[in-house]
């Protein structure tokens, strides 16, 4: 009994410490990979190295100033990294809430066929089709509509340039047009061209939820995509169906 006690304190308690790291530090990887994040992160370690060549060094003043500066980095990152943190945190529960259902494949091809018809008449429109982040403060900023999905309501929403919804974004949640008009957050990347208010709006939201959105351009009549904080143009319509389905 005490061997087996020694094995399991001394190997498989140490094991399973590993696996759990290890998988917290894949799992944040993924989320920030491709991100301005990875690049900070990147930065953090060429710090860090060039803290220990200070040590090793004895340069004192060079020292002094990276110790002051190793104090304050976890208000610095927690500031520079509210957003990923915010990403991550929300991804956790929403996969310890279970997934949201993915939409019928009649409810994708209403959607392409709604897209296909704005892209062909130059009709700007913007769909966000929610995933495991909850968009309910989204939802709350249109006007409720809970109906079913179907290309002549997203026409009738988008079409009409004169109406109040037609600015506004439609949000998808569980196979219904949960609101339409929503306001969505803009992107302040500058790295990035854009050329719009619903290419930013897109952007924007797809930085902090892991939502689809489709964005219709009214100046080309261009497709595109925006997913977790990446902006596709240029999308045809199977490639659309792909992304949805």
């Amino acid at each position: 009994m005490k061997m087996l006690s020694h094995i399991y304190f001394a190997y498989i308690v140490n094991a399973i410490d590993i696996i759990i790291m290890a998988y917290v530090f894949y799992r944040i990887i993924l989320i920030i990979k491709g991100t301005r994040a990875m690049q900070i992160i990147m930065g953090i370690l060429v710090i860090l190295v060039v803290t220990v060549i200070v040590k090793i060094m004895g340069l004192a003043a060079t020292s002094w100033l990276l110790e002051n500066f190793w104090v304050a980095a976890v208000i610095i990152f927690a500031v520079v990294f509210q957003t990923e943190i915010r990403n991550v945190l929300a991804q956790l529960g929403g996969q310890l809430g279970g997934k949201s259902a993915h939409l019928k494949d009649s409810y994708v091809n209403e959607i392409v066929g709604a897209v296909e018809d704005l892209s062909a008449s130059m009709t700007g429109a913007l769909i966000a089709i929610e995933a495991e982040t909850g968009l309910k403060n989204f939802i709350e900023t249109g006007i409720t509509l809970n109906a079913d999905i179907s290309r002549e309501l997203l026409l009738s929403i988008f079409k009409n340039k004169a109406a109040p919804l037609h600015d506004g974004a439609v949000i998808v949640c569980r196979d219904k047009i949960a609101a339409a008009g929503c306001l969505l957050p803009l992107s302040h990347d500058t790295d990035v061209k854009i050329f719009g208010t619903r290419h930013r709006a897109a952007l924007g939201l797809s930085e902090i939820t892991d939502a689809i959105i489709i964005v219709v351009s009214e100046e080309t009549g261009q497709v595109s995509v925006a997913y977790k904080g990446k902006l596709k143009g240029n999308i045809s319509m199977s490639k659309l169906k792909e992304i949805i389905s």
